[in-house]
């Protein structure tokens, strides 16, 4: 950021002027700028949580239940830090960071994702392109989010500051501008030194020639650099200037020679001690006396905080890289051992079958037994395994999404699962046309197979199973429904179910490895949706899968 500084006012201003713009510059101080932090969840114990833990940092915290509500906050105020969840109803998080990051005023927002589930690849990824500078994940530990939102806070504060106090400069630039400056070199001598405002200015205020040389300087320079005035009398602003930033520094001196009317420029400036001091000024020509009126001032602390900022972010890259080639090296390792250990386990079968067929009757009731529970658990392995390796192939498969009409994955599983259907003698119903999608057709039907066989399955015994297949649109996405009148599933669970291995039931009653659902998200997350449930216990359930749209051009295709 680039803060407005005037140069010092000339010899021919009133030494009461110059006292006035000085008392106007001294108005900003730190204490008058706040910080505003949006915090943006649908749920209420969420906000509550996050607003215990953020107390302390004694800024205004400001609630939005909603995408929408969010939005029509940042239409009344700026904030300094946004902690926005990723799964809300209706307008999630990412969409909401989309809409957020096209309007100007917000567009360089920090946005902090708070969320507890969307840990693949392309929920982070996803976060981070629109702009995110941090995805965290619940449970959070407090002392790191008021670390994260407290670095935010106060790089706005700093950033708030230097704006108030670039327009008072701004004002004294117009003020300074009206006066008359015919007589600024026969007065210039005296005036200056009688001048409190240069003398007694935090500022770096100077004048020096065309050449860079300083011919006057005032004491924040011996404060800010080290040098006396003695010293920098025999020196050249080039001559402090790093050399990293000497090149552009030789630019903005052309300009000046040129007489552009006000130069702004940042950079590094050699102090006393050999170290490098960021400085921020602004300087205004005057070709017919051959003077550059200088004012400048420390932004090192600024600089450094960004550097932090630039730094942390850097660091959560290289741990989203690590995190990133983790996931794939498990999901090669769960894919090789699923596959490796279907070799064993068919060799287990078969002897189990020769046992019950061929040796039944060298075998006692209770061996017969043993190898029927041999058998059986076998074939429930084997099931297992063949579930994992269709997970694994599922996180590792490349996707081809083609535009697609739902209906005919739909039929299509139907037909298949006929059998299944009516040994169940369930009712199956599709509500109306299905749309379009653009999705990957095996994976569609992947998720559907396991919808449905779910929604057979978990029916209460005096029930008779029944299904309703639907769709509904919202922007961007067509959202697949499978309902059915089921047992349900308690609200607390409904995160839960989704998981790898998580069952509610025990396999006797309810038959399963427990990968089913999981299939069923990550199809959803690799084609670009997502996956969730409606339920309650007794109620039955209603599965959704948002898919992305399929949208057509003007003309049709």
């Amino acid at each position: 950021m680039n803060t407005n500084i005037s140069p010092m006012v000339s010899a021919s201003g009133s030494s009461k002027a110059v006292a006035a713009a000085g008392n106007g510059a001294h108005k900003a101080t730190p204490e008058d700028v706040g910080a505003n932090i949006l915090l943006v969840d649908d749920r209420p114990d969420k906000l509550l949580a996050l607003e215990a833990v953020l107390a302390g940092l004694g800024q205004k915290l400001v609630r939005a239940n909603s995408g929408k509500e969010a939005l029509r906050r940042l239409l009344e105020q700026d904030f300094a830090v946004i902690l926005l969840d990723v799964s809300m109803p209706g307008m999630d998080g990412f969409e909401t960071a989309s809409l957020i990051r096209q309007r100007p005023r917000s567009e360089h927002t920090p946005i902090i994702f708070v969320t507890s589930i969307g840990t693949t690849e392309n929920h982070i990824s996803r976060g981070y392109s629109l702009g995110a500078v941090d995805y965290l994940l619940t449970p959070i530990v407090p002392e790191v989010l008021r670390s994260k939102v407290s670095a935010f806070v106060e790089l706005h504060r700093q950033t708030e500051l230097c704006k108030r106090q670039a327009e008072q400069l701004r004002h004294l630039e117009e003020s300074r501008h009206k006066r008359e400056m015919a007589d600024v070199v026969d007065r210039l001598e005296a005036e200056t030194r009688r001048n409190l405002f240069f003398t007694l200015a935090l500022d770096m205020l100077g004048i020096a020639d065309f050449e860079g040389r300083l011919l006057q300087v005032n004491p924040a320079w011996k404060r800010v650099l080290g040098y006396s005035e003695e010293e920098l009398h025999h020196l050249s602003g080039l001559d402090l200037v790093h050399p990293e930033c000497r090149a552009a520094m030789q630019e903005k001196m052309a300009e000046l020679k040129l007489g552009a009317t006000i130069s702004h420029f940042e950079g590094r400036y050699r102090h006393q001690n050999g170290s490098f001091r960021w400085l921020q000024w602004n300087a205004t020509p005057f070709p017919a006396e051959k003077l550059i009126y200088i004012f400048a001032r420390d932004i090192t602390a600024r600089k450094e905080a960004e550097e932090q900022v630039c730094e942390l972010n850097r660091q959560l890259q290289g741990r989203v890289a690590a995190l990133t080639d983790a996931n794939g090296e498990l999901e090669a390792f769960n894919y090789s051992i699923a596959h490796d250990l279907r070799t064993p386990l068919r060799s287990m079968t078969g002897f189990a079958r020769a046992l019950t067929e061929d040796e039944c009757g060298a075998l006692s009731p209770l061996g017969q037994d043993y190898a029927r529970r041999i058998a059986h658990s076998a074939k429930f392995m084997d099931s297992l395994l063949l579930d994992l390796l269709a997970y694994s192939r599922l996180a590792r498969a490349e996707m081809s999404p083609v535009a697609l009409s739902l209906e005919d994955p739909v039929q299509e599983i139907l037909s298949v699962m006929d059998k299944e259907i009516n040994d169940a003698g369930a009712k199956v119903v599709l509500d109306g046309s299905l749309g379009q999608a653009f999705v990957h057709e095996p994976t569609v039907k992947q998720i559907l197979s396991n919808l449905i066989s779910n929604s057979l399955k978990f029916t209460a015994a005096d029930r008779r199973p029944e299904l309703r297949i639907f769709t509904t649109e919202s922007p961007g996405f067509v959202r697949l429904w499978v309902e059915d009148n089921g047992i349900g599933i308690p609200t607390e669970h409904h995160e839960k179910v989704f998981g790898l291995f998580q069952r509610l039931h025990d396999s006797r009653t309810y038959p399963g490895t427990g990968i089913g659902l999981a299939l069923v998200r990550k199809g959803a997350e690799r084609m670009g949706g997502r996956a969730g449930l409606e339920s309650q216990p007794g109620q039955g359930s209603r599965f959704w899968v948002d898919l992305p749209a399929h949208v057509t051009n003007q003309n049709g295709a």
